[in-house]
């Protein structure tokens, strides 16, 4: 695990306030994010992704980082649901070659590591009834 002194962009803050990529990735993430509670070991989640656990320091339960290209690293921030909130997975990036990539590059590899997310927990609970997001990668 490594301290994040890195600066952490959105897709928003990559593109643009009306990046229409970051409300794709809002929007799957938000449908991944009820099935991110099966994971019991997030350093094995971590690994199956080829990434790292990381302490983001940003409130987050957990953080997953995974570096995409050199210089462009993607960080998977999961906050698990309370009484106030439901779980919320969100995706932020960093690096000093983050804006040499478009967009819808980077909706698309976040959405596919998103699934492996999904992968990884079907994979680590067998016998477990999962929400049907899990079922459809």
């Amino acid at each position: 695990m490594e301290d994040a002194g890195i600066k952490l962009l959105s897709l928003a803050d990559i593109e643009g306030k009306t990046s229409p990529h970051q409300l794709q990735v809002k929007g799957a993430l938000k449908m991944r994010a009820a099935a991110l509670e099966y994971v019991k070991d997030v350093e094995a989640m971590a690994a199956y992704l080829g990434g790292r656990v990381e302490k983001l320091r940003i409130g987050e339960d957990w953080a997953v980082s995974k570096r995409l290209y050199p210089g462009v690293d993607v960080h998977f921030v999961y906050n698990r649901a309370d009484d106030e909130f439901p779980a919320r997975l969100r995706a932020l990036y960093s690096g000093d070659k983050i804006k040499t990539i478009k967009g819808d590059e980077l909706a698309t590899i976040t959405i596919s590591i998103a699934n492996q997310l999904l992968r990884y927990i079907r994979e680590a609970n067998p016998c477990v009834k999962l929400p049907e997001v899990c079922y459809k990668v």
